[in-house]
């Protein structure tokens, strides 16, 4: 999801719940990256090449959602089957943003060139402290039933989800996703360690939902999701890894 594209603008990772309003019907989507020329965006269903639409999502500058009209250029109907590809979605070229809100995707895009932070806790010696950008369709198992949400970000110890309602902390639930590589649902139990729900307090650099932290998991658990991050960090330009 870290890409340079042809257009010369630079895309940076940027996972957050967006609204969509597509022939007059609003949807919620997922945003995976921006640039200032567009987003990519994980939607079900995914609409036509030349559709046009209009777009809202928050940034983390606590400023209203941006908002936007935009048209879909390229449709991408192909699972991944790397960690570093992005999910099912379609890619949307702005075609009409105020100056002002050309500011502050520059804003947000010249801060993370200068320092980027792809991997969130890189930095630190805990290999499950290491999270990547991930986005993947989600289904939560809880006391008061099935939820369907989007994996946002991924870790050895766990993933946060977007998801409404936002589930108690401390609650046990069963999320289930699939894996690139994996042909069956990686479905395992897990407990809330933080909510993140919408309101004053929320963190904006995230959609509104939780986190959860793996119950239980066995060493060909953990090694599977820590060779999928280390997969992750390598396709990375070695400034936004951390490198020289």
């Amino acid at each position: 999801m870290y890409r340079q594209p042809r257009s010369g603008f630079t895309r940076i990772p940027y996972v957050q719940s967006c609204r969509v309003r597509v022939d007059g019907q609003e949807r919620t989507g997922l945003l995976c990256n921006v640039s200032v020329l567009g987003v990519y965006l994980h939607l079900e269903p995914r609409p036509d090449v030349g559709t046009a639409l209009e777009i809202e999502f928050a940034l983390p500058d606590g400023e209203p959602p941006l908002a936007a009209h935009a048209m879909v250029t390229w449709v991408n109907d192909a699972p991944p089957d790397r960690v570093e590809e992005l999910p099912q979605g379609c890619g949307l070229r702005f075609t009409a943003l105020a100056p002002e809100e050309v500011r502050r995707l520059s804003a947000l895009v010249a801060k993370f060139v200068v320092a980027p932070h792809p991997l969130a806790g890189r930095s630190e010696a805990r290999a499950e402290k290491v999270r990547i950008p991930f986005v993947a369709p989600c289904v939560l198992s809880t006391l008061d039933g099935l939820r369907r949400g989007s994996v946002c970000n991924l870790s050895r110890d766990g993933v946060y989800v977007s998801v409404d309602p936002v589930p108690a902390n401390g609650a046990a639930v069963i999320v289930a996703f699939r894996l690139p590589g994996l042909t069956e649902a990686f479905e395992r139990v897990a407990v809330v360690a933080w909510r993140n729900p919408e309101g004053p307090g929320r963190v904006h650099a995230l959609p509104p939902g939780c986190g959860l932290r793996f119950a239980g998991l066995v060493e060909e658990d953990s090694s599977r999701l820590t060779a999928l991050i280390d997969e992750y960090a390598g396709s990375l330009p070695a400034s936004a890894a951390g490198g020289g």
